[in-house]
């Protein structure tokens, strides 16, 4: 009797190259290392593939980086480098001397720690131009340095600056073609001015003076942001017409209303009357999503009845198609459609 593994390899090699190379885009590591046992022909396309997407982790970091540096022909493969790890410190040095050689690197996401940017390769010409960036460390000269060189980015995400003036040493000119953005509004309002960026997700918790909400009518993007995040905490300060006026164009909003019950009845009652003046405003949002904390919630959230609050959320937006409420951490959700001359309806839950 055949083995899974054999069963794989021998479908493998019944499979047009084509469709083999698409195929193996979606497959994990493990499968891969099987296809390369395959034949010569599939060994090509799926050695090519595993060291395409590189997602290391604790138990193998060390190993792979070290493949990586001794090994330029598989480092030039890489297009995306991946580890989410707090506990790898021992093995920063090889990381760093291994993302040096990834010279075709596009896409780079490292949550490893708060303190770690040094890291960054941070040389000129750079060694690598990505085109989407993630990670953990705070906004630091290191992290900055890095960010400056890197102009064909597009995605960025990154956390608060560690001394909060370093935001203005970033180069006006600095990753033009920016579009997307994950930060707090300390750095939204510095790096979205002169920039065309259409899609912010966002948060201040700072209980001092909160970034001015305007810094997002700044976006060179011709129809401005167009998808937006935000947390209720910070919402609370901002006008709610003025978040109008300074996203005209917006068509999908998401609330993460931090510091909410969900199953607290005056509570909610609060979040929905900020909605409800918001929506007299704007008459271009099609979708807004409400994130709520399960851990703030006495029972169940899958035991809560969001329905009149939905029902309201709608009554207030002639243009508003859908309705969904989320829970951080949690898969569950509920998408609400409204068609027109009809009641709302759940898509899923």
């Amino acid at each position: 009797m055949q083995s899974v593994g054999e069963n794989q390899s021998t479908i493998a090699s019944e499979i047009p190259l084509d469709v083999l190379e698409v195929i193996f885009k979606s497959l994990n590591p493990h499968d891969l290392a099987i296809c390369c046992r395959v034949n010569k022909p599939v060994y090509t396309l799926a050695h090519e593939a595993l060291y395409r997407d590189l997602r290391p982790t604790r138990r193998n970091v060390m190993h792979l980086c070290l493949k990586l540096c001794n090994e330029p022909q598989l480092a030039h493969r890489a297009r995306t480098f991946t580890l989410f790890d707090n506990a790898v410190d021992m093995y920063l040095g090889i990381i760093s001397d291994a993302l040096v050689k990834l010279s075709r690197l596009h896409t780079l996401t490292l949550f490893i720690g708060p303190l770690s940017s040094w890291i960054l390769p941070r040389t000129n010409p750079p060694a690598f131009m990505l085109r989407t960036f993630s990670c953990g460390f705070c906004l630091d000269d290191c992290l900055v340095s890095f960010l400056q060189n890197q102009d064909a980015l597009r995605h960025i995400a990154i956390s608060a600056p560690k001394n909060p003036s370093l935001v203005n040493f970033v180069r006006p000119h600095s990753f033009p073609n920016l579009v997307s953005l994950v930060a707090p509004m300390s750095v939204v309002q510095t790096f979205v001015t002169g920039r065309p960026v259409r899609h912010v997700i966002a948060y201040d918790t700072n209980s001092g003076r909160p970034p001015k909400i305007s810094c997002l009518s700044t976006s060179t993007s011709p129809r401005g942001i167009q998808r937006l995040m935000l947390n209720y905490k910070y919402l609370l300060g901002v006008g709610c017409e003025e978040l109008a006026l300074s996203t005209p164009n917006l068509v999908d909003f998401t609330i993460d209303a931090d510091g909410v019950s969900p199953d607290d009845p005056e509570m909610i009652d609060y979040l929905l009357d900020w909605i409800e003046e918001y929506l007299s405003y704007t008459w271009k949002l099609d979708c807004l999503t409400i994130r709520f904390h399960p851990n703030l919630s006495s029972i169940p959230c899958r035991q809560i009845d969001f329905s009149d609050m939905i029902t309201s959320i709608f009554a207030a937006s002639s243009r508003l198609r859908h309705v969904i409420i989320t829970f951080y951490g949690v898969k569950a959700r509920y998408v609400c459609r409204m068609v027109p001359g009809k009641d709302w309806y759940i898509v899923n839950d």
